[in-house]
């Protein structure tokens, strides 16, 4: 009985954090860019108990389980980033840029350190320190960057915006005396995707030591493997319905998990009953 309630308990603890993750998921339906993470069980390590010996080789025999029996002690969650592309919708806005290949990200800056993001609704604010300047930045105001690491700035004379395809921005002032400015977009592609964690805000984060092999920086001849279309969003990855078959099967598992733990909890109080 206390070997089916910690089975069980274990278990619950698992199913929580799993319904955790699908309710994220689906609080993020309508997030640009959103990445959905899919979970999985399996089983946590098993125990092996064989029988005893009795010395009436008979009971013996007819009693003793030759494999021997294997118990579980429930489930372990594992939670991975689901990186497969989301649609592509039209906003007609020029500063909104959708990347149109998965597993690539754009750079941009949070306090120092350069994070990456699938969200391309882009604006300009004052730059920093210098208020004849204007720099390209995420909706939270973190500083978009180039392939070279820098932000993107220019003086605010500067207003038409071209974004071809391989990310290549090119701004002018709409007078023909002053040549028009270009910058490449800084883009990252992940090799091993797996290394990205979830920084909030949706962005992410790479460890120090796993940058230089999780992460190609697509610069020179790279920058024909980047896909970006101006004017347009890309939208979540998220699969309701699927988020929602997950909800009810998960809950049911936790009620299943939740009455185990009441009928022991009932048999052990049959038992202490016994005088």
């Amino acid at each position: 009985m206390l070997r089916s309630m910690i089975t069980a308990s274990n278990t619950m603890n698992q199913l929580q954090k799993q319904i955790d993750h699908i309710s994220h998921n689906l609080a993020n339906t309508d997030t640009t860019g959103y990445k959905a993470k899919n979970t999985s069980f399996s089983e946590l390590v098993r125990q092996q108990i064989e029988q005893v010996n009795e010395k009436n080789n008979e009971v013996a025999e007819s009693r003793k389980t030759p494999p021997g029996l294997r118990v579980g002690v429930g489930a372990v969650l594992t939670d991975q980033l689901t990186h497969k592309q989301g649609s592509i919708k039209e906003t007609g806005r020029e500063l909104d840029i959708a990347l149109t290949s998965p597993y690539q990200y754009f750079q941009v800056d949070v306090d120092g350190e350069v994070q990456y993001t699938r969200d391309g609704a882009f604006y300009l604010a004052p730059a920093a320190g210098n208020a004849d300047q204007l720099q390209l930045v995420t909706k939270e105001g973190h500083p978009v960057l180039d392939e070279n690491g820098n932000a993107i700035r220019f003086n605010q004379r500067y207003k038409n915006f071209q974004i071809d395809g391989s990310g290549t921005v090119t701004v002018s002032s709409g007078n023909q005396n002053e040549a028009p400015l270009s910058f490449s977009l800084g883009i990252a592609q992940a090799v091993k995707p797996q290394a990205l964690a979830e920084a909030g805000s949706n962005l992410f984060s790479v460890r120090d030591d796993l940058r230089d092999t999780a992460l190609i920086n697509l610069n020179g001849a790279g920058r024909q493997d980047v896909s970006i279309k101006q004017g347009f969003l890309e939208s979540s990855n998220v699969d309701v319905s699927k988020e929602m078959s997950d909800l009810i099967s998960s809950q049911r598992s936790y009620q299943m998990n939740s009455r185990a733990i009441s009928m022991g909890d009932q048999m052990m109080g049959l038992i202490n009953s016994v005088r």
